[in-house]
């Protein structure tokens, strides 16, 4: 089962979602439609935490960090694109009043030392969150960079490397 996690503004049925359903059927599939701004992180990965036999996890943007953080609570490896890390640095200059940056800032702290396999797509044009301040965070096994924005649909580059990394995550479970 594959687990994906859309944006702070995104649906269930993003991008990710859509080349996911490329390669495995829609019941190997959980793309739960979250609001982030409502709920606390902390019943956030409660909720997500629930789903029984994930074998990855797929995060795109704030589900990027979401998708980091459940990767080293279950152990299971994961691949993110565009991934809000760290997100206390983006979500009070997106969000105004955004009421639970203490939280991800626990989580973040909690969970920095990363031991699950992580694999990144950065758009190395991204206005929204810094691609190289990214990568210096965060450990990868694979990482690819790419010409695109924060919103990479519509980049064929991109769907490509998605199936490649996909792939490689396969070959290691």
């Amino acid at each position: 089962m594959i687990l994906n996690l859309h944006g702070l503004n995104g649906g269930a049925n993003n991008t990710n979602y859509k080349l996911l359903l490329k390669l495995y059927s829609e019941d190997n599939l959980l793309s739960p439609q979250i609001d982030y701004m409502k709920t606390s992180p902390i019943e956030i990965l409660n909720n997500l935490k629930a789903y029984k036999n994930i074998d990855y996890v797929v995060g795109n943007s704030f589900g990027g960090f979401y998708a980091y953080i459940l990767s080293n609570i279950c152990k299971i490896p994961c691949l993110l694109v565009n991934p809000c890390i760290p997100p206390q640095k983006y979500i009070p200059f997106l969000v105004e009043e955004y009421a639970f940056t203490d939280e991800l800032v626990s989580f973040m702290s909690e969970y920095s030392d990363h031991f699950q396999p992580v694999y990144m797509i950065l758009g190395m044009e991204d206005n929204v969150l810094s691609p190289a301040y990214t990568e210096q965070i965060i450990k990868s096994a694979k990482v690819w960079k790419i010409h695109g924005g924060h919103s990479l649909s519509g980049n064929q580059l991109f769907y490509q490397i998605f199936h490649a990394a996909v792939k490689e995550i396969e070959s290691i479970m």
